[in-house]
């Protein structure tokens, strides 16, 4: 689903290229929710989150000048936040902390380092929530930014394709390959295989 308020009109779009200060706050306030609840989905935890948040406002900024307002802003502001999650797993803190997990945990980590809940309430419980971020936070990189993308910020197959610079085509491919592997690993979860990652049921 769509976050409400997300898809601004030719004139807030010019209006943000311009600076203008009305279009800037009103953009502020659709974007600051559904941008943290990305990137914590996509690096599960909350502080982390947080500053990828403020980086990426930082960065729209920055480039706003080559922004063109024909083109829809959605896409683009969150290849901003996707290519800075990037940045962060090829820094070698991430590499650092990567690697220290995996010394202290020979079989595999099956749950987030992180205890504390994620920004969605809609989870059934905190466990559950927790298993589902441990499954997502396993998907190979790809996979993992088309479904945070598509089945909890909503984007259009056509956005994420813009984002990622592939077809349509190739990005059903992802999502689908990206939902098998989920349901797979969270079978126990849904034992009688009533569509339990369907979107819009688990957030």
């Amino acid at each position: 689903m769509t976050e409400p308020g997300m898809t601004l009109t030719l004139d807030q779009r010019t209006a943000l290229r311009d600076r203008d200060p009305a279009a800037m706050g009103a953009f502020f306030e659709a974007y600051v929710g559904p941008l943290y609840r990305y990137l914590w989905r996509m690096v599960g935890q909350a502080q982390l989150a947080e500053d990828l948040t403020q980086d990426t406002f930082l960065q729209v900024q920055r480039s706003l000048d080559r922004y063109d307002p024909e083109r829809p802003l959605r896409p683009w502001v969150y290849t901003i936040a996707t290519n800075l999650v990037r940045d962060h797993w090829r820094s070698r803190e991430h590499q650092e902390q990567t690697r220290r997990e995996d010394w202290e945990d020979s079989v595999g980590r099956d749950r987030l380092e992180s205890s504390a809940p994620g920004p969605d309430h809609g989870l059934q419980t905190h466990e559950v929530s927790e298993q589902v971020q441990a499954a997502i936070a396993e998907l190979p990189e790809t996979l993992r930014t088309t479904f945070v993308l598509r089945f909890y910020q909503g984007l259009s197959f056509g956005e994420i394709a813009e984002l990622a610079e592939r077809s349509e085509v190739a990005v059903r491919k992802r999502f689908s390959r990206a939902l098998d592997a989920l349901r797979e690993q969270l079978a126990h979860l849904d034992p009688q295989g009533d569509g339990f990652l369907r979107e819009g049921k688990v957030r």
